[in-house]
């Protein structure tokens, strides 16, 4: 049982019109990347992304654990691709249009009991569609819903899945090669996954689907080929009962027509699937010996509690986080090692985006960060240090919203992440950490965005009042000037660099040629930062020679000429009364003045 379970709360009505819309938009896609996995699997990457961003801009009315479900499949589809899997990329699109399916199947009958004919004339081929069911069933339902006969429907629509659950089970047995007998497997779990609420499935349970692929997964062929078994006789349990009008009467006797859930009683189960065995691995081999491989391998989930009652006292707290880790694929605490180290990988991916620019990329693996954070992370924090998994989380939703993110946002983002794992050796990285998250969630986004744009502004101020002041002949003043613009000039160009941020986010200024602006950040990138670095010394420069050239004109310094030596000659003046005239001594200056000081300041010397 390698991924995760995500119990999701369907309201029928409000889903039906956005599944139905992302339905159209990703399932084309997705089946082009299925096509193209082999022959072009550069161009199916690039179509994937696309799927991720479709479903990012239409699934803002779905619920958010819906979203999440979704999104952390598609990036697991993206891994099985960067890894050439290709039963790994079909069980994946399987739960995908599985989880869509359910939630058009959902609001067909919604449509139907609101008498919205038009609305379920709309969503029945979706629905045939996105669960593989033949054409040739969609005549016969719409016999029945024309009828007003909305329990026949159901009924007919549970017989086709049951009967494809266990369809799908007899081939998984009947499999030799364990690849083919994942797919079937697959395939009949995302067919339960449609009808899991009806009251004639309730011997099928999404975790024995699990249990079993995950006994697959790990090479225990005969544990789930004995999973297999249970699960077929209770889809045949279920076939019979949605073959038996007996059988309905005696679930719901006050009633002759069964009608849709209520609004949020409806609950759908949709884990990440384990991974799919590797298709190098020789099938016969695993047959010969399954008494000797069925005894080494261990139980997972028993694994995982035994690892787990180290740090977790409660008994029923230390379930909970087991089933919330196993549904996430981390059956150890080595797995949710790796899973952490997996999240602060795709942080440094998503890093590497904004750096070029690429900000919407950056936002859609930030949001599978926070996705996989919570399911797969997030669970053994909360039994350990809830406040610390409310902060984790708090501030990836912060990062992954807000405007204007900047490289050194990501720094403090690997550090929470950090702080994370050491929980588990009961150490921290101090208060200086904890004040970092706390400026990060105080001023990320349009606050810090709105600082650096007002001081960019203001820098222009002090150098109007330079000019206006000092703008004389004086080159000492200019190059003091100088000093000062290129002091000022990374400010100005962090403004500048947060204004082109605002303006090419989609969601304010939606001009995303203005974001190359952002690489002006000295918190974006090296060149930015060698430049601040330039600056810093052209200060030094300019600053040192203006301020030397000032204090040597006011006499403060001597310069390299020799002194003017003035003398001043006296001459008595030549009265009528015949005053002899004599001649005044020369005087000598004082050596700290020079003849520089007989120059105006303001003048050019």
């Amino acid at each position: 049982m390698k991924r995760w379970f995500a119990i999701i709360a369907l309201f029928s009505l409000a889903w039906a019109a956005p599944a139905l819309t992302l339905y159209d938009q990703l399932a084309p896609i997705l089946d082009q990347v299925r096509t193209l996995q082999n022959s072009n699997p550069a161009r199916a990457l690039e179509l994937l992304a696309q799927a991720e961003d479709n479903f990012r801009k239409g699934a803002g009315e779905l619920p958010p654990v819906l979203r999440e479900g979704i999104q952390q499949s598609l990036a697991d589809a993206r891994q099985a691709l960067a890894r050439r899997s290709s039963a790994d990329l079909e069980a994946r699109i399987q739960i995908i249009k599985a989880i869509l399916g359910k939630a058009l199947y959902d609001g067909y009958f919604n449509a139907l009991d609101k008498g919205n004919t038009e609305d379920a004339g709309r969503l029945l081929p979706k629905v045939l569609a996105a669960s593989g069911l033949p054409n040739s069933l969609q005549a016969q339902v719409q016999t029945l819903a024309a009828a007003n006969n909305l329990e026949g429907v159901r009924r007919l629509f549970e017989r086709t899945y049951a009967q494809g659950i266990a369809n799908a089970l007899q081939r998984a047995q009947a499999q030799t090669s364990a690849v083919r007998a994942y797919l079937e497997a697959t395939r009949a779990y995302a067919l339960y996954l449609i009808v899991q609420d009806s009251p004639r499935a309730r011997g099928l349970s999404a975790k024995a689907f699990v249990d079993a692929l995950g006994k697959l997964s790990s090479g225990n062929l005969g544990g789930f080929k004995t999973d297999v078994q249970g699960l077929l006789t209770q889809a045949q349990n279920f076939l019979r009962a949605a073959s038996s009008p007996q059988s309905q009467r005696r679930s719901n006797p006050t009633t002759t027509t069964q009608t849709p859930p209520a609004a949020g009683g409806v609950r759908l189960e949709a884990p990440r699937t384990p991974p799919a065995p590797r298709e190098t691995a020789p099938a016969i081999a695993v047959q010969t010996r399954p008494a000797v491989q069925a005894a080494s391998t261990p139980d997972a989930y028993q694994q995982l509690l035994g690892d787990l009652r180290f740090l977790i006292k409660d008994s029923r707290q230390l379930e909970r986080v087991a089933d919330s880790l196993t549904g996430a694929g981390v059956y150890s605490i080595d797995d949710w090692k790796r899973a952490l180290l997996e999240v602060r990988g795709r942080l440094l991916e998503a890093q590497a985006q904004v750096e070029n620019g690429q900000t919407d990329l950056a936002r859609r693996t930030l949001a599978q960060v926070s996705a996989r954070y919570r399911t797969a992370i997030a669970p053994l924090i909360e039994a350990l240090r809830p406040e610390l998994a409310q902060r984790t989380n708090r501030v990836l939703d912060l990062a992954e919203n807000a405007v204007g993110l900047r490289t050194s946002d990501f720094t403090v983002l690997s550090g929470e992440l950090l702080e994370n794992a050491l929980v588990l050796e009961g150490r921290s990285l101090g208060a200086f950490h904890s004040l970092q998250i706390w400026l990060l969630q105080t001023i990320l986004g349009i606050p810090r965005a709105f600082l650096f744009i007002l001081a960019g502004l203001l820098a222009f101020f002090p150098l109007y009042l330079l000019k206006l002041t000092f703008g004389g002949r004086n080159v000492y003043w200019r190059l003091l000037g100088l000093a000062f613009f290129f002091l000022l000039l990374p400010a100005m160009m962090e403004g500048l660099s947060y204004i082109g941020s605002i303006l090419s986010d989609p969601r304010y200024g939606r001009l995303p040629f203005l974001g190359v602006l952002t690489n002006l950040s000295i918190q974006q990138n090296l060149v930015a930062q060698l430049f601040w670095g330039l600056t810093v010394f052209l200060v030094i420069i300019f600053a040192t020679i203006g301020l030397r050239g000032i204090a040597t004109q006011f006499g403060l310094l001597q310069n390299q000429r020799t002194p003017v030596q003035r003398s001043r000659s006296s001459t008595l003046a030549q009265t009528a009364a015949g005053s002899a005239a004599g001649a005044a001594a020369s005087t000598k200056p004082h050596p700290g003045l020079t003849s520089e000081t007989i120059v105006e300041w303001d003048e050019e010397f």
